[in-house]
């Protein structure tokens, strides 16, 4: 009799004890999916990010090929006549204006239709960067590559 007993406790506890290891491969199980699933969205996230972020960058720069303009200044450098000869309209210039070491920036943000011309007083400098600005997906872009330097 006492053997039996034994014996059916022995049977209990090893039952008890084969429910703990099931009990942790489910929360291992668990928790490998739900990381799993959450590394997956935020991959996704940063994917449609880059990749919408590529497509405007590329937009901007198809646009800014059909920009071009002309800069001429007066003799002392103080007058810029800034003319629009691309097919697209410029939304603003960025006017970079240098002398001896020091570096002024100057933002005319009034719209420069095609064909159009546009006169600006600045301060009298040694170099003059003009910097094209459109608007590409109603993102403002700067065509850097369109840029005109001119030493004065």
């Amino acid at each position: 009799m006492i053997s039996k007993m034994k014996f059916k406790k022995r049977i209990k506890k090893k039952n008890k004890k084969g429910i703990g290891p099931v009990i942790a491969w489910i929360l291992l199980l668990g928790f490998s999916i739900s990381l799993a699933v959450m590394v997956f969205n935020w991959t996704r996230t940063q994917t449609e990010d880059l990749t919408e972020s590529t497509v405007s960058y590329v937009e901007g720069k198809l646009e800014c090929q059909e920009i071009s303009i002309n800069v001429v200044t007066n003799e002392d450098c103080t007058e810029l006549t800034i003319s629009n000869r691309g097919k697209l309209n410029i939304e603003q210039f960025a006017i970079r204006t240098f002398r001896d070491e020091y570096e002024n920036t100057l933002m005319e943000k009034n719209l420069l239709a095609p064909k159009a011309s546009r006169i600006l007083n600045i301060v009298q400098s040694n170099k003059i960067e003009v910097i094209p600005i459109i608007e590409a997906n109603d993102k403002l872009v700067g065509c850097f590559e369109k840029r005109i330097a001119h030493e004065c």
